[in-house]
């Protein structure tokens, strides 16, 4: 039986393609031979480049290749759980960590920032090269080619790139694979140092400084210029916006242009270099914040309209699928239990509500068994306490 919000519920899902699966393996797409040629082409290089090194500084390599896994791990983990609705397929993530990882670093950034350095040498001699090539070379070339990644995302998965958010967040694991690539290549250059003499103390300073930078770095550069994208394109899912999508291409552009200059800018002066990146990284992190701010109710109005049949047939409330659309909601929410094992049940009563919109992303509204699975866990914790709207009225 189709009610208004069934209908709303149904128009959110087909507008977000919450639920859908990604195929990567598209022969009749132009941009998946690209995809494969550029990708393929920075691997090519890559191993053109280190494996020279695998004998002499092989322990380095691979120690540094350890570090870089364990990093991207760890980071990928984080990423994933601020994906707090319908994730992206796992195999999409990849493809955007692959692109990053290769085509960007190696395909094209390598190449692009060498031959620019070298121009910036002759044009104003190797001095100035020295001191600026970093902040009005890397900027450029490497946010414009981790910036393609979400266009061939695009290209292959129209559906499922829809929203600011899966720009972001996309955007955020372009940045993770190139600053994998990155840091593995400082640490090795570390290592190499001195003919190699110390290559044990360059390396474990060159990782430490890098675990230290990458706090910001390329995956928040790229989440910003990627949702930035995104409001430039439009989607249908995404109404086109301008003047925030120049906005948030131009900041990455400018914080990473800052942070790779910040010794030329300060002329070599400590508290001023502590100064400039201590403004840079907090100005970085704001623009982040504000980008997520703005990319919430678009996100929070598909929540609201896939759980609004749930609080109609009784299975949650207003405030609960409100909770269930924005962190800050959630947090104030789970605050106003009346105690601790209140708040627990509430807390545990959120995740069950957005595991029932994943099953019913899945299933394109149905009630499948993960369906009815959801709805019966969420009711198994609400009777572990007490009603929350009795709660409210005593």
């Amino acid at each position: 039986m189709s009610t208004p919000t069934l209908d709303a519920r149904a128009r959110a899902l087909e507008t977000t393609a919450w639920g859908e699966k990604f195929h990567f393996f598209q022969p009749r797409n132009i941009v998946f031979w690209m995809f494969l040629w550029l990708c393929g082409t920075g691997v090519v290089k890559g191993w053109q480049m280190f494996s020279p090194l695998s004998g002499y500084f092989g322990r380095a390599l691979l120690i540094a290749s350890v570090v870089g896994v364990v990093s991207a791990l760890v980071w990928g983990w984080w990423f994933r759980f601020v994906d707090r609705y319908e994730r992206q397929p796992i195999s999409l993530v990849i493809t955007a960590f692959v692109w990053g990882a290769t085509a960007a670093a190696f395909a094209i950034a390598v190449t692009a920032n060498t031959a620019l350095g070298s121009l910036y040498g002759k044009l104003f001699g190797q001095v100035w090269a020295q001191d600026w090539h970093a902040g009005l070379s890397a900027p450029f070339v490497e946010e414009t080619a981790k910036g393609v990644g979400i266009v061939v995302l695009l290209a292959l998965a129209p559906r499922l790139v829809r929203t600011a958010t899966d720009g972001l967040l996309l955007g955020a694991f372009i940045g993770l694979g190139f600053q994998t690539s990155e840091d593995l290549l400082y640490s090795v250059a570390g290592a190499t140092e001195g003919f190699g003499a110390h290559q044990t103390d360059g390396l474990v300073e060159s990782i430490a400084t890098r675990i230290y930078s990458d706090i910001i770095s390329h995956p928040l550069f790229t989440a910003l210029f990627c949702a930035g994208v995104i409001y430039l394109i439009g989607t249908p899912a995404q109404p086109r916006r301008i003047a925030r999508g120049l906005a948030l291409i131009v900041v990455p552009v400018v914080v990473h242009g800052v942070w790779d200059s910040m010794l030329a800018i300060a002329g070599g002066t400590g508290l001023l270099v502590f100064v400039i990146m201590l403004g840079d990284a907090i100005f970085a992190l704001t623009a982040l914040w504000i980008a997520f701010v703005w990319a919430h109710p678009r996100e929070a109005h598909f929540v609201r309209d896939v759980l609004a049949p749930e609080v109609e047939s009784g299975v949650l409330t207003d405030d609960e699928v409100t909770a269930a659309a924005g962190w800050r909601q959630q947090r104030q929410y789970v605050k106003a239990g009346a105690d601790r094992a209140e708040r627990k049940t509430r807390r545990h009563i959120i995740r069950g509500a957005l595991d029932l919109l994943s099953d019913l992303a899945i299933s394109k509204g149905h009630d499948s068994d993960d369906v009815l699975q959801a709805r019966a866990e969420i009711t198994r914790l609400r009777s572990k306490t007490a009603p929350v709207h009795v709660l409210a009225e005593s």
